[in-house]
């Protein structure tokens, strides 16, 4: 299994330093077998979205594989609020909910 972590850009608190679009991203951590199935997972987990934000996970990050030996897929942790940075890994972003996951350079 594949760990990922889903990221809907900002985050739905009303604050005004730390909220809304340019706050924190809102991330999850996904253990799933493919980018689809780590989509899907924080989709479900973003759904009804408050703040006029995104509902749908709009950043997949690639952190590794997991050797545990349960194999559902799910969101391991999550949502958590942090900024969102790549740190080298391979990621796949999208700019609509139904639009196909793209792997970026």
């Amino acid at each position: 299994m594949n760990l990922y972590e889903a990221i809907r850009w900002g985050n739905e608190s009303g604050d005004p330093y730390t909220g809304g679009p340019d706050g924190a991203d809102t991330c999850f951590l996904v253990r799933a077998e493919s980018v689809e199935e780590a989509g899907r997972l924080a989709d479900a987990a973003l759904r009804g979205a408050r703040g006029g934000l995104a509902d749908w996970a709009q950043v997949l990050h690639l952190l590794g594989t997991e050797q545990a030996t349960d194999s559902e897929s799910r969101i391991l942790r999550g949502p958590y609020l942090q900024h969102a940075y790549r740190y080298g890994w391979r990621h796949w972003s999208r700019d609509q909910a139904a639009a196909p996951w793209v792997e970026q350079p």
